[in-house]
C-alpha cells in the first residue's frame, strides 16, 4: 500500500483519529483505483471493436468495469485486512492462527472480488435496461469504469479493516441476493422457475457460470465465517465445551453449498440435489442440537433455532405432499428462513460477546490513563 502514501499526505490533516485514518485510507484507495481504472479501462475500450459500446453484454463497458473493480476490490480489501490495527480484527485472526489466517484471507479476497464482479455486472444491466440502446465511447465508458472500480476499492476497503462475524454475516445473504438476481436477469429460459433454483446453473451461459460462481463463493464466504464463529462462541460461551461443533456443523453448510455450485445440475442432477438437500439437513441438526451445543447461549437465540426446524418442515410440507408450491417455492421459503436465523444468530452472539467484554472491563481492577 506504499503506493497510496502520496495521495494520503495530499489528504492529511492533523491529529486523525483511528477511525478518521480509515476513512481517509478508504477515501485514498478509491482514488488510486479510480484513476488506474480509468486509464487501464480507456486503453481496453480504445482497442475493442467499435467506437462506442454498450452498457452490459460481450465486449461492454460493463464487462470492463466488472473486471477492473473486482481487481481494485481485491487490491484495497488485501492491503486494509494486511495493515487493520482494529482490536476485534487483531484479536480473533490471532486466536485463528497461522494457516486458518491465511486461508481465511484469500478466501475473503476472493469473495471481495466476485462480490464487485457480479455486483457491477448486474448495475450495467439493470442500467442497460433503464437506457435503452445508449452506448459510450472510450473516454465515456473509462469514466463510467473509474466510478465503479473506485467504489469498489472505497466499499471494500473498511470491510478488511473490521472484517468480524457480523460482517460476514451480512455479506452471505446480500452476496447471495445480487448473484441470483444477476443470474436471474440474464436466464435464456424464462420458465426456470417452473423447476427449480438450480435450472439458473444448467448450460455454460453467462446465466449458468453467475449461478454456479455465487454458489462456490457463498460456500467458501460461510466456511469462513465459520472460523469466525468458533472463536465469538468461545468468548460469548467460556462454559460450553461442545461449541466447537457450531463452527464445524456451519463449516459443513459451507462445503456442501460450495459443492453445490461446482456440481451443475445439468451434470449430475440427483448429485446436485443431493448436496442441496444436505445443506438443510445440516442446517435443521444444527438448530435442533443448538441448545445441546451451546446453552449458554440466550434463550431467544434457541426459541427462533426451534421456530426455523417448525417452519422448514412446514415449508417441506407445503411442497410435498400438499403441493401448494413447486420446489421453487420451497427453496425460497427455506433460503428466507436459513438467513432470517443468521442474522439472528450471529447478532445474539455479538451481543453475548460485547456483554461480556463490559463486565469484565468494569471488573477490571488495573488503573486506567
Amino acid at each position: 500500500m506504499d503506493v497510496l502514501r502520496p495521495v494520503e499526505r495530499l489528504l492529511a490533516t492533523a491529529d486523525l483519529g483511528a477511525r478518521s485514518r480509515r476513512e481517509l485510507e478508504a477515501v485514498a484507495a478509491a482514488l488510486v483505483g479510480g484513476l488506474v481504472a480509468f486509464v487501464v479501462g480507456l486503453v481496453a475500450l480504445a482497442v475493442m471493436d467499435g467506437a462506442t459500446h454498450p452498457l452490459a453484454g460481450s465486449r461492454s463497458v460493463g464487462t470492463v468495469a466488472a473486471a477492473l473493480a473486482a481487481v481494485a476490490a481485491g487490491a484495497s480489501f488485501v492491503g486494509a485486512y494486511l495493515r487493520s490495527t482494529d482490536p476485534r480484527h487483531a484479536a480473533t485472526t490471532q486466536r485463528l492462527g497461522g494457516f486458518v489466517r491465511v486461508v481465511a484471507g484469500g478466501s475473503l479476497t476472493v469473495v471481495a472480488m466476485g462480490f464487485a464482479y457480479i455486483a457491477v455486472l448486474t448495475i450495467a444491466l439493470v442500467f442497460q435496461e433503464g437506457f435503452a440502446g445508449l452506448e459510450l465511447d472510450a473516454f465515456g465508458g473509462a469514466i463510467a469504469v473509474a466510478i465503479a472500480s473506485g467504489a469498489a476499492a472505497y466499499l471494500a476497503h473498511p470491510l478488511g479493516e473490521e472484517i468480524d462475524t457480523r460482517v460476514l454475516g451480512a455479506l452471505v445473504p446480500a452476496f447471495l441476493v445480487v448473484g441470483v438476481l444477476f443470474s436471474m436477469l440474464t436466464a435464456s429460459d424464462s420458465s426456470w422457475w417452473e423447476v427449480h433454483f438450480s435450472e439458473l446453473g444448467a448450460g455454460g451461459g453467462i446465466s449458468g457460470l453467475a449461478f454456479n460462481g455465487t454458489l462456490v463463493i457463498s460456500g467458501l464466504l460461510v466456511a469462513t465465517m465459520a472460523a469466525y464463529l468458533t472463536h465469538d462462541l468461545e468468548r460469548a460461551v467460556p462454559e460450553g465445551g461442545r461449541t466447537v461443533w457450531v463452527g464445524r456443523l456451519l463449516a459443513a453448510i459451507g462445503v456442501l453449498m460450495m459443492l453445490t455450485g461446482i456440481v451443475r445440475v445439468d451434470i449430475a442432477e440427483w448429485l446436485h440435489i443431493g448436496l442441496a438437500a444436505g445443506m438443510v439437513l445440516v442446517f435443521l441438526v444444527l438448530c435442533a442440537a443448538l441448545p445441546w451445543l451451546a446453552p449458554g447461549l440466550p434463550r431467544g437465540v434457541h426459541a427462533i433455532s426451534t421456530l426455523m426446524v417448525a417452519g422448514t418442515i412446514f415449508a417441506l410440507l407445503l411442497w410435498v405432499p400438499i403441493g401448494y408450491y413447486n420446489f421453487t417455492g420451497f427453496e425460497f421459503a427455506a433460503c428466507g428462513l436459513i438467513f432470517v436465523w443468521l442474522t439472528t444468530f450471529l447478532r445474539s452472539i455479538a451481543a453475548v460477546t460485547d456483554d461480556r467484554d463490559a463486565d469484565s472491563a468494569r471488573s477490571d481492577p488495573s488503573p486506567h490513563a
